[in-house]
């Protein structure tokens, strides 16, 4: 056991040397040579940089107001003059003490008109030891958090794009997650399944098959459970898309899943059913929905509903860095673009809910879908800071 703790320091020890060399941009051919000759020597090589890769991109959520800044940390230490302890000298506890004595704030009296008087020796040993204590207190304080940060990371990983920004990750079990901008996960694995909850946003899932651990995705109340497929999840402001690309998935949701504990095809539902009520539900009606390849079904809090011509390829071109519209209302496209900007899409005019869009646009390329917004005659677009507003044209 202790020789593995300090095989584990040490290859932490590496990972971070290379992490530092990575991160400066500097590596020569040879370097990159030998940095991935490390990363192949082990497992736990590529393991360890990883983590701290993931150490470092989710530091900023961690602390989003930067309260652990380690410059803000060191100043609010020195204004607190109870959370110092001075150095000493070796002369034994009574100089030291006598030291801080000599160099420490004159004494003001509670009654201006009685003379200061020095505290006694008992006195200053109390307050050294108070201090001493406050200084310990405080660094456990401080560890512990780091600590509850650590665990938690390392327990229930968490992955997140920024504006603008996509990721590709591979997890423990071999499958992959495509995340798009502005989207977020956390990784909960255990013997018995293996779960990933969608906090915000979308992911393309492509699954390991193993059939004694099943693969479930969580967005809010729905649950899509999958062996081994491709799929990919939508959570929007009011609702969660999920399109299948490869093999089949069960859609599972606290309505649904309440009334049988029988799959029933997506396709079987029929036409008739194909925007399903919840409320208008017999139970024993319908169990869980199975979501063939070439499928797409839209859960909302009140209704099931299966898309009769879904175009899968529309739905995965965010991987493409592409956004495809097809008869889309202006709300859903500032949706899709204010994902991958900081300046926000405004649809600033509710005469404009009938206008629909259709189009193949860049996701890196912003200013190509406002083009072609202005060229619109029955729409005025006005920028303002970090607004774009889409005003109807009454001119």
């Amino acid at each position: 056991m202790e020789q593995r703790t300090k095989l584990n320091t040490q290859i932490y020890e590496e990972a971070c040397a290379w992490f530092v060399d990575c991160r400066a941009g500097d590596l020569d051919v040879a370097a990159r040579d030998a940095f991935d000759c490390w990363l192949r020597k082990s497992p736990e090589h590529l393991s360890a940089y990883l983590e701290l890769a993931a150490i470092w991109n989710e530091a900023p959520l961690l602390d989003p107001e930067g309260k652990f800044d380690r410059d803000t940390l060191i100043a609010q230490a020195a204004m607190d003059r109870d959370n110092v302890v001075e150095l000493t000298n070796s002369r034994g506890a009574e100089s030291s003490i006598h030291d801080i004595t000599a160099r420490a704030a004159p004494v003001f009296p509670i009654n201006p008109a009685e003379p200061a008087q020095a505290p006694t020796l008992n006195e200053q040993r109390r307050r050294v030891r108070r201090r001493r204590f406050a200084a310990i207190a405080a660094s456990t304080a401080l560890l512990a958090i780091s600590a509850i940060l650590f665990l938690q990371t390392f327990r229930d990983p968490t992955y997140a794009a920024a504006i603008g920004e996509q990721r590709s990750l591979t997890l423990a079990d071999g499958s992959t997650v495509e995340l798009n901008s502005r989207s977020k996960i956390v990784v909960r694995y255990s013997k018995q399944e293996r779960r990933v909850e969608l906090l915000q946003g979308q992911a393309l899932f492509r699954v390991t098959k193993d059939v004694t651990r099943p693969f479930i995705v969580k967005t809010g109340a729905t649950l899509v459970r999958a062996v081994g497929t491709e799929f990919d999840v939508y959570q929007k402001r009011e609702d969660t898309v999920v399109t299948v690309v490869e093999g089949r998935v069960a859609i599972l949701t606290s309505h649904a899943s309440a009334l049988t504990d029988h799959d029933v095809p997506a396709a079987a539902l029929g036409p008739r059913q194909s925007n399903l009520e919840f409320p208008a539900i017999a139970p024993g009606q319908i169990g869980n929905i199975l979501v063939a390849a070439g499928e797409q079904l839209t859960v909302t809090p009140k209704r099931i509903q299966i898309a009769e011509h879904p175009n899968i390829a529309s739905a995965t071109a965010w991987t493409q860095r592409q956004l495809i519209f097809e008869s889309a209302s202006l709300a859903d496209v500032a949706d899709e673009f204010n994902r991958y900007n900081e300046r926000q899409l405004i649809v600033g005019d509710p005469r404009l809910e009938t206008f629909h869009v259709s189009g193949v646009f860049s996701s890196t390329d912003p200013a190509s879908l406002i083009r072609f917004l202005r060229a619109r005659p029955e729409l005025r677009i006005v920028e303002r800071g970090s607004q774009i507003r889409i005003e109807k044209n009454t001119s």
